[in-house]
């Protein structure tokens, strides 16, 4: 059920220091979309779709061309979502394990995938799970890396955050036990760039990745 958060890879946070809010390319216009409280700034010539499924993951998705329904990292492309927890109904320790597992693994497990940068904010195991009795049982954290694709490569870049009962659960959208913003874009001059405005410019309400850490670091 909570693996069925999409693709994976995200970045900026940790790894390339990203633009000003609502920076774009100066020759390639951009436009801000959303669904279900989720919203993103892309190239306006994008197909957009929400991100949507049975297992309560909502947000919005965005590529050159169709984006399938897989696990693979895209040549091109940004999937945004978060798990309704209301709708959910499931412990918060489900969340942390989903966040620092499966998310992640759907990401670096892949054959031909490197992981190149990786940052972990925050990593408090759930009470239920050995974590001291008060453990707030949130995680965090950001990566980035390249995949090998028959005569090119894709970079790639994604954040994960599962606030649990951590500070990071006043930002983003009441009720969201876990968010996931994935970036890709094939390796090219620029294309550091160009995944951390992708990243920079999701937002869960009216937070950024950037608002999740600074909720951690404002305790």
């Amino acid at each position: 059920m909570i693996l069925a958060l999409g693709t994976a890879s995200c970045g900026g946070i940790g790894a390339t220091p990203p633009p000003d809010d609502g920076a774009v390319s100066a020759d390639r216009p951009f436009e801000r979309i959303s669904a279900f409280g989720v919203s993103a700034l892309v190239p306006g010539d994008w197909i957009v779709r929400p991100a949507a499924d049975a297992a309560y993951a909502l947000g919005v998705a965005a590529s050159p061309g169709p984006m399938g329904d897989t696990v693979a990292i895209p040549d091109q492309g940004l999937v945004a979502t978060r798990l309704d927890a209301t709708e959910v109904g499931v412990p918060t320790d489900l969340y942390y394990m989903a966040a620092k597992g499966p998310v992640i693994e759907r990401v670096t497990d892949q054959a031909r995938c490197t992981v190149t940068d990786q940052r972990t904010f925050v990593d408090h195991t759930p009470a239920s799970m050995a974590g001291p009795t008060r453990s707030p049982g949130d995680f965090m954290a950001s990566a980035s890396g390249t995949c090998g694709r028959t005569g090119s490569e894709t970079r790639w870049s994604y954040f994960v955050a599962a606030p649990g009962y951590g500070p990071a659960r006043k930002a983003g959208i009441p009720g969201s036990g876990l968010y996931l913003i994935v970036v890709s874009t094939p390796k090219a001059p620029g294309s550091g760039h160009t995944l951390a405005q992708l990243l920079r410019n999701v937002r869960f309400g009216e937070d950024t990745a950037r608002d999740f850490v600074r909720a951690l670091r404002n305790h």
